[in-house]
């Protein structure tokens, strides 16, 4: 009897091992923290009578999960919105993806057909709490001058 005990408790044992080393091996979706970086969220133009933009949308994407080697969700990492001075309420520009450069800033391009817009936004370490964005827009008519605008902004 004494035999039969001990075989079985060192099946179970072999078992057991086998069972936790098959776990190690089994591919599991990795996950990472996300925090919101300072720059997501809604920002107002600090100038109530600017003619350029008066709001901007700020939203990062969490890529908390790799699926066979590729982040998820798909997409861009960064978003934005931008709003500008229309009569009588402002003119929302859509939202388009866009990129963190190495620069610091974040970099968003929109086509209005008539003319493509570059919007660069980045906190100011200047100004702190504010958000810098140069805009700079091109005409497609080679007719019109381009022009480009520097904009503060505050947290809504």
């Amino acid at each position: 009897m004494h035999m039969f005990q001990r075989r079985f408790a060192l099946t179970v044992t072999v078992a057991m091992v086998g069972y936790l080393l098959s776990l190690m091996f089994v591919v599991q979706p990795t996950y990472a923290l996300c925090m919101a970086p300072p720059e997501q969220g809604t920002w107002i133009n600090i100038d109530p009578n600017t003619r350029s933009l008066t709001r901007i949308k700020v939203q990062n994407v969490c890529k908390d999960q790799v699926h066979n080697g590729v982040p998820y969700p798909p997409g861009p990492d960064w978003y934005m919105q931008v709003f500008g001075r229309c009569t009588p309420k402002e003119c929302d520009w859509g939202k388009v993806g866009g990129e963190l450069r190495r620069d610091g800033y974040i970099f968003s391009v929109y086509n209005h057909g008539f003319a493509r817009r570059y919007v660069y936004a980045k906190l100011s370490q200047a100004r702190p709490g504010m958000l810098y964005v140069y805009t700079r827009t091109d005409f497609t008519d080679p007719g019109r001058q381009d022009y480009a605008t520097k904009d503060w902004f505050r947290r809504n």
